[in-house]
């Protein structure tokens, strides 16, 4: 029988998350509590029964780091990556750099980049585009991100969807599970796509971005879902935007099916990826506690025809509540020697 220990703050997340993530600014929730609380009662199951039948949770931590994904999978396409910073250690073309030398790779380079921080993040925190910076510039921003971030070239996707909303890297989240028998299933139909607000460099629903449901055969739903402000509307309407199909969908999933075999220790992984103007998939970032709150919303229970198998897992989840404290560490001698 697995255990899972739980902190009192990871009890309350899910409650935080609908609270400042999904429902709408105005959304009077003191007057509704009651009557929401059969409904925070409901994702415990999943946060405390689920996701520790189905992934170690004490490894997780392990994987946070966007900037060992090129280790992972060195053989999948991801976002040409300028500069890391793993630790207060600074990487240039995967080797140990100064940070004069980061500073140079950054100003040198003619691309548009992206930069963003790669541990304990989510929803799109910190990303940010770098423009017109000279040295100084570069150097204060490094300062700003501290440790853990990188530091990437914009990525060019396919035109098909770039149209969707053209200043936001528009993606899909798709989910892959690993069965008892050691086969693989994708999760349909709980995939979805994600774009930007107008303007947005992000694709993140809670800020103000669209999500639509993707069939099996890759054709994109018209019906847009806001959860920010509980809104459906048409995405034909609303970008012009009809009849889309994902390029190379099939290719997609084959290729998050080969990534997960990569990932022993986990069997429920929500991936983040779009597609290359040459239809090749491209790797965001993979997700070892995927939120299941929208796609329930869309599609119904996670898990579809797998959901009985996988209640049968979390009936042999203990699940265990303790008093912890999490530990932080100060920023050690290396970050301020590398700033000096």
């Amino acid at each position: 029988m697995s255990q899972f220990i739980n902190s009192n703050k990871e009890f309350h997340w899910g409650d935080w998350y609908f609270k400042n993530h999904v429902m709408a600014n105005d959304f009077d929730y003191k007057a509704h509590k009651k009557e929401l609380s059969p409904y925070f009662e409901s994702m415990d199951v999943y946060y405390f029964y689920v996701i520790p039948a189905l992934n170690r949770h004490d490894f997780k931590d392990a994987y946070l780091d966007k900037n060992i994904y090129s280790m992972l999978f060195p053989d999948v396409k991801q976002p040409v990556t300028v500069v890391k910073n793993m630790h207060g250690l600074f990487y240039v073309n995967g080797e140990e750099a100064t940070l004069e030398q980061a500073v140079k790779a950054v100003c040198q380079s003619d691309k548009e980049l992206i930069v963003k921080p790669t541990v304990e993040t989510c929803n799109g925190e910190g990303v940010e585009q770098i423009c017109g910076l000279d040295a100084d510039g570069v150097k204060a921003l490094f300062q700003n991100y501290g440790f853990n971030f990188i530091v990437q070239e914009k990525v060019r996707q396919h035109p098909d969807l770039q149209q969707v909303n053209p200043t936001s890297l528009n993606s899909m989240r798709l989910y892959t599970y690993r069965r008892l028998d050691g086969t693989y299933a994708f999760l349909y139909p709980f995939a979805h796509m994600r774009f930007g607000g107008k303007g947005a460099i992000k694709d993140n629903v809670s800020q103000g971005g669209g999500t639509c449901l993707i069939n099996v055969d890759g054709s994109v739903d018209d019906r847009v879902y806001r959860f920010k402000n509980m809104a459906v509307s048409s995405l034909k309407q609303e970008t012009g935007v009809e009849n889309l199909i994902i390029p190379n969908y099939q290719g997609v999933i084959d290729t998050l099916l080969k990534m997960h075999r990569r990932l022993p220790y986990f069997d429920f992984v929500g991936w983040d990826v779009t597609v290359l103007p040459d239809g090749d998939p491209l790797l965001i970032e993979f997700n070892l506690v995927p939120s299941v709150e929208g796609p329930q919303m869309m599609a119904g229970p996670m898990f579809g025809d797998y959901l009985d198998e996988v209640i049968d897992r979390a009936r042999q989840v203990e699940c265990a509540k303790f008093q912890t404290y999490k530990k932080t560490f100060a920023k050690d001698a290396r970050f301020y020697l590398h700033m000096q």
